[in-house]
């Protein structure tokens, strides 16, 4: 063990992280998402977490894009401009975290598909909830 790691962080994923950089994007996704054969470089899968507390783990070592206007895409409904459940929670994790500044936009089922065949790493979760699924955009820290 390491410390002040969040367990949740296990080493597959932790080198997946840090061999990522500004401008990669991540995806993490529902049970529901077919993860494995969209992932383009690299595949984790976190079972028995829910995306909220990857999210929320992510974020306290993980960097948003501050170059970028919008770096964190979420999953919608096909044609709905209505944040579902999960991404109401999603929103109120990044708004919880050092990350809050940063925008989070809906993007439409299909459309986020295709986004995440783009995505350095695909993050599976056991999350049961629909439409739990969001892109993440790697930034830089300045310290």
């Amino acid at each position: 063990m390491l410390k002040h790691i969040d367990p949740l962080l296990n080493a597959e994923l932790l080198f997946a992280l840090q061999n990522m950089g500004h401008g990669d994007r991540l995806a993490i996704v529902d049970a529901n998402f077919p993860a494995k054969s969209h992932a383009k470089n690299h595949f984790v899968s976190l079972t028995g977490v829910d995306a909220s507390a990857v999210l929320a783990s992510l974020l306290k070592h993980f960097p948003l894009d501050a170059f970028t206007e919008v770096p964190m895409w979420i999953m919608a409904e096909d044609g709905s401009e209505v944040p579902t459940e999960a991404a109401r929670d999603f929103m109120r994790v990044k708004d919880a975290s050092e990350e809050s500044e940063h925008q989070s936009i809906l993007l439409d089922r299909q459309d986020f598909y295709v986004a995440t065949r783009e995505c350095q790493l695909v993050i599976s979760t056991s999350d049961m909830r629909p439409y739990a699924c969001m892109i993440l955009q790697k930034g830089v820290i300045f310290d």
